[in-house]
C-alpha cells in the first residue's frame, strides 16, 4: 500500500514537471520569426531604433536641468541654459503643431542661434590661449592645426554625447544630428560664460575639450608640404649650415622590406635621424625628426598640463588668446625665445 502511495505520488511530480516545462509547438517558430522581423527592420533603420527620455513616463525636464548643472558641477541661469538647449527646428516643429489643431502658438522659448555663435567664438579664443601658452616653441601653423582638431565637428559631438546633452536637447530631429550637437554644446559653453563668467567658461573647455588632445600625436594633425625646404630655411635664418643628410644605415634592400636610416647633420653636428623604405622617404622623416626638435614636439615630451597644473598660468593663457605664435615663415629660435621671455 505504502509503496502504491509512493508510485503515484512520484509519477504525479513528474507530470506537473512535464507540464510546467512544456511549450507549444508554435512558440520558437515564433520567436524566430519575430527575431528575424527585428533585424531586419533595425537593418532598414541603421541599428535598432532609440526613444529619447522624455518618452519615458518618469520624465521631468526641471529635474533633468538641475541635475546636468550639478552633474558637470557648474552654476547656468536657468533661461540661458534651457536657451542653449533650444534647438530653432523645435520650436518651428511646435509651432506647427499648434498652428495644425487650430491653436494661436504664443510659445515662449529661445532658440540657441545666437549663444552658439558667441560660444564658438569664444571657445576658439580659449583654445588658442591654451595652446599658445602651452606650445610656446612650435609655429601659429601647428596651433592653427590643433585648433582645428579641436573645435572640429566630430570632437565637439564626441564630448557634447559624453556630456549628456543628447537627453536634454530640445530639437525635431531624433537620433541628434551631428550639427545640433556641436550648436548645443557651444550655446552651452556662451551660456555659462553669461552665467558665471568667462574665467569659469574657460576652464570648461580645458577640462571638456582640449584634454581631447590627450593621446593624439599634435605632429600628426600638421603636415608641412615640404619639410626638408622648411628646415634649411630655417637653418639658413639662424646662421647655420644648411642640412646634410647621410647613409647612417639599412638593411633588406634587395627586398620588399627594405629600410634605410639617415642622419642630417648642420655644421657636422648630428641632429636627427629618421627611417624610411626609400631613401627620399628617410631623408623626408629625418626632417620631420629635425623640426620636432626644434619646436619640441618630440615623442618624449612633457605630457600636457591640465586641472590644478593651469592655475598659475590662466592669467598668461588670456593674454595669448589673441597673441600669435612665431609662423613658419619667420620663425627662428632666437624669435620665440624672445617671445617666451
Amino acid at each position: 500500500m505504502r509503496n502504491g502511495r509512493v508510485g503515484t505520488s512520484l509519477s504525479g511530480a513528474v507530470n506537473v514537471i512535464s507540464k510546467r516545462n512544456f511549450k507549444a509547438h508554435w512558440v520558437a517558430p515564433t520567436l524566430r520569426e519575430l527575431q528575424r522581423r527585428k533585424v531586419i527592420e533595425e537593418d532598414r533603420n541603421g541599428g535598432p531604433k532609440i526613444f529619447h527620455r522624455s518618452t519615458f513616463l518618469e520624465w521631468n525636464y526641471d529635474a533633468e536641468i538641475f541635475a546636468f548643472s550639478n552633474r558637470l558641477g557648474e552654476k547656468f541661469n536657468d533661461s540661458s541654459l534651457r536657451a542653449a538647449l533650444t534647438h530653432k527646428s523645435y520650436i518651428e516643429r511646435e509651432t506647427a503643431r499648434l498652428s495644425d489643431i487650430g491653436v494661436e502658438s504664443n510659445l515662449q522659448f529661445h532658440d540657441n542661434e545666437a549663444l552658439a555663435k558667441k560660444g564658438g567664438e569664444i571657445m576658439s579664443k580659449f583654445i588658442n590661449g591654451y595652446l599658445r601658452a602651452v606650445f610656446t616653441q612650435v609655429p601659429e601653423e601647428l596651433i592653427r592645426a590643433m585648433h582645428d582638431f579641436l573645435t572640429s565637428n566630430a570632437t565637439l559631438e564626441t564630448v557634447a554625447k559624453h556630456i549628456g546633452l543628447g537627453d536634454l536637447m530640445l530639437c525635431a530631429d531624433f537620433p541628434c544630428k551631428t550639427e545640433t550637437y556641436v550648436k548645443s554644446f557651444k550655446a552651452v559653453v556662451a551660456a555659462l560664460a553669461e552665467s558665471s563668467g568667462e574665467e569659469r567658461a574657460r576652464i570648461f573647455v580645458q577640462d571638456l575639450v582640449v584634454t581631447q588632445l590627450y593621446g593624439q600625436d599634435v605632429n600628426e594633425l600638421w603636415n608641412p608640404v615640404d619639410p626638408v625646404g622648411n628646415l634649411t630655411a630655417i637653418l639658413k635664418r639662424e646662421g647655420k649650415a644648411e642640412p646634410e643628410f647621410r647613409l647612417i644605415r639599412q638593411a633588406g634592400s634587395n627586398s620588399i622590406l627594405a629600410v634605410y636610416y639617415v642622419g642630417v647633420y648642420s655644421d657636422k653636428n648630428f641632429i636627427s635621424e629618421g627611417a624610411g623604405e626609400s631613401l627620399e622617404v628617410a631623408k623626408e622623416m629625418a626632417a620631420r625628426e629635425a623640426l620636432k626638435k626644434l619646436f619640441h614636439t618630440e615623442d618624449s615630451m612633457r605630457a600636457l598640463p591640465f586641472g590644478r597644473q593651469l592655475k598659475n598660468i590662466q592669467s598668461r593663457i588670456a593674454q595669448l588668446e589673441n597673441q600669435p605664435n612665431v609662423p613658419l615663415s619667420e620663425w627662428i629660435s632666437q624669435k620665440v625665445m624672445s617671445a617666451v621671455h
